[in-house]
């Protein structure tokens, strides 16, 4: 695989990478704004059906009392109960209540006493006991001395209510049992008509599941906040719909932009390492040939030395000029001179090992690095071939131009070590007696 190809896999798996964190990073965010805004719509719903269920026991607290109120008379008047004085004890605490259908009293099991009767005929002398449906909560009452409060249900007189009853002692024996019937939608709509209306909600029984205010469905709405509440003897359950912000409901979108942004990030990052090895590059190569310049010659002549030192093998410096290259410049002129540059460049670079560098140092002159070598014949074999390149005239923006060069060699041998700037200085007076000598030739430096 060649270094370009290696070089654009590493970009493409650095930004793939980086396209992954940030997306990682952006769907961690979105989760945990979701979670923050759904703990904050849970808490919102929680402190709503506080409210709720406040206002139900303040209006349930109002009715409650009516029981204990006939309890309290029963006991007082115990004997003294004539029936007119029941009655009209019941006919009083009916008018005082609100939202009351009925209220019956029950001498043992049997339903002796209700107010108003009108309507409600159908359950006097009605015993308990023979009542299926409603005797489990009346004896709970009776069983428990506590009041029970059950429903709503299906009425013996019709329609459907909550009843809340009372067992009535007497000398710790028990006596018989108060009934308050509640009309249900006439409670609640009282219960909640100064509840503002910013939630769905609905009610059932904690034991029947039956809902009897709000729609049935929301209990089966996994979104939905639950909680229960305490009614004497009993329990209900809510369901209250949290409502969705814009931004849960825009979370897929969100998330979408999240995907394109981390693309985005990706490319980006694979656009910044390209452009950074760009000007690497830039920075390392000569702007007219893209050779190597003189700071990646030093580099490379540095890092072959010690090469050579540690492998016992020889490498070899030349020093290159075009000959008459200002005579050129002055015939055709700069841009043609610069073409010719760039010619000598790849003619030199065509005739050289990949492992070799090629670099242009400035003007018209060349520096060629050869490394680790056993013979100085490859030496020679390089040197020839330059010559040969450019014995035959070449092509250059159209005109044919014969192009000579100028060469001077040194050879490091770690047998008799000497430092990069002396092997630099030896190829120079190399080329100085190449150029000395007529031009069109080769030296090697002679000790």
């Amino acid at each position: 695989m060649s270094s370009d190809k290696r070089w654009n896999l590493k970009c493409l798996v650095a930004a793939v990478i980086t396209a992954l964190v940030v997306f990682l990073f952006l769907n961690h965010f979105l989760n945990l704004q979701k979670q923050k805004l759904k703990a904050d719509e849970t808490l919102k719903s929680s402190v709503y059906g506080n409210l709720l269920w406040t206002e139900v026991d303040r209006e349930l607290n109002s009715l409650l009392f009516i029981s204990n109120g006939m309890a309290s008379f029963i006991s007082a008047y115990r004997d003294d109960l004539r029936p007119e004085k029941i009655k009209f004890i019941l006919k009083d605490l009916w008018e005082r209540s609100k939202h009351v259908r009925n209220l019956g009293v029950a001498v043992g099991y049997k339903i002796t006493y209700v107010y108003p009767e009108a309507n409600n005929l159908k359950v006097i002398g009605k015993d308990f006991r023979d009542i299926p449906k409603q005797w489990p909560k009346v004896k709970q009452a009776v069983d428990t001395r506590q009041g029970v409060f059950d429903g709503p249900i299906d009425l013996i007189q019709g329609g459907k209510g909550f009843v809340y009853r009372y067992p009535i002692y007497l000398d710790d024996q028990y006596w018989g049992i108060m009934s308050t019937v509640i009309d249900t939608d006439e409670f609640l709509d009282a219960a909640f008509k100064n509840t503002p209306k910013n939630h769905q909600f609905a009610i059932r029984s904690y034991e029947s599941k039956q809902v009897f205010y709000g729609d049935p469905q929301l209990f089966a709405d996994k979104n939905t906040y639950k909680q229960t509440s305490i009614v004497p003897n009993g329990k209900w359950e809510w369901a209250i719909k949290n409502h969705t912000n814009t931004f849960t409901n825009q979370l897929f979108v969100y998330q979408i932009i999240g995907v394109l942004f981390s693309l985005l990030c990706g490319v980006m990052v694979y656009r910044m390492i390209h452009a950074m090895r760009r000007l690497s590059e830039q920075a390392m190569l000569d702007s007219l040939t893209h050779l190597p310049n003189r700071r990646l010659l030093q580099d490379r002549m540095d890092a072959a030395y010690y090469a050579c030192n540690r492998l016992h093998k020889m490498m070899a410096i030349l020093i290159i000029d075009i000959d008459y290259f200002k005579k050129i410049n002055d015939t055709y002129g700069h841009d043609f001179g610069d073409e010719v540059i760039k010619t000598v460049a790849n003619g030199i670079k065509a005739t050289l090992r990949d492992t070799d560098t090629v670099s242009r140092v400035g003007g018209d002159e060349f520096i060629v690095l050869l490394k680790e070598f056993k013979v100085l014949d490859n030496v020679h074999a390089i040197a020839n071939k330059l010559t040969e390149v450019f014995a035959s005239p070449w092509l250059v923006l159209d005109k044919e131009i014969t192009i000579h060069l100028s060469i001077g060699i040194s050879v490091y041998d770690p047998a008799h070590p000497v430092s990069i700037k002396e092997l630099l200085k030896e190829a120079d007076i190399a080329l100085y007696d190449s150029k000395a000598q007529g031009r069109n030739r080769f030296n090697f430096y002679q000790k």
